[in-house]
């Protein structure tokens, strides 16, 4: 039996998993044998509605899993924290403590933009300083936290630069992501973290 099923919303989200997780040593857990499935049609939005069905028919595979979904796709209009927690607790029947849900909200490009510096390293965006062109395009003022809209501002970054809005260049910003759990500010991907260390400790 495997360690970990993550069922998450598109292929940008598992390439940013499947770096996250060759990196157990940033996120201070052992090896974990998992499995990544991406949703290759409907996005966030059919993973709030068939995720849990997905999960459960794989149960008897896995010790634990994780569905993954970003808030701003997932077409609820509750906040991310009670999608998190309705679709935890139509898990447990089944899984009982072994799974749980992570909505990022709003969005992944949420939580790399925590690391705009490694945005850098895409191909396209080397020598721009994005967090300035972000806050000059008016997508990211300087004197807020975070975008309002993380994934546009993303989106309209690539686009103006003529960068491929692809899981190739998402894996690139994961790979290099700056884990510290204690500069992480998202709470969804602290949450990720913590749900991984709690299962996976090192």
């Amino acid at each position: 039996m495997d360690d970990l099923l993550i069922i998450c919303p598109n292929r940008r989200w598992k390439a940013v998993l499947e770096a996250f997780l060759a990196r157990t040593r940033h996120l201070g857990i052992r090896e974990v044998t998992a499995s990544i499935h991406a949703l290759s049609v409907g996005g966030s939005r059919a993973l709030l509605q068939t995720g849990v069905d997905l999960a459960n028919a794989q149960a008897d595979r896995f010790n634990h899993c994780l569905l993954i979904l970003d808030a701003d796709q997932a077409g609820d209009e509750r906040d991310g924290p009670a999608i998190q927690a309705d679709l935890s607790s139509r898990l447990s029947p089944v899984w009982e403590k072994r799974a749980a849900a992570v909505v990022s909200n709003p969005s992944l490009e949420s939580w790399l933009l925590e690391a705009h510096r490694v945005f850098a390293r895409i191909p396209g965006l080397r020598g721009v300083d994005v967090r300035r062109w972000l806050s000059d395009s008016g997508h990211w003022p300087m004197n807020s936290a975070q975008p309002d809209q993380a994934r546009h501002a993303v989106k309209e970054l690539f686009e103006r630069h003529k960068v491929p809005l692809s899981a190739a260049n998402y894996r690139i910003v994961a790979a290099e992501y700056p884990l510290r759990f204690d500069r992480i500010e998202s709470p969804s991907m602290r949450r990720f973290i913590y749900q991984l260390r709690d299962w996976f400790l090192a």
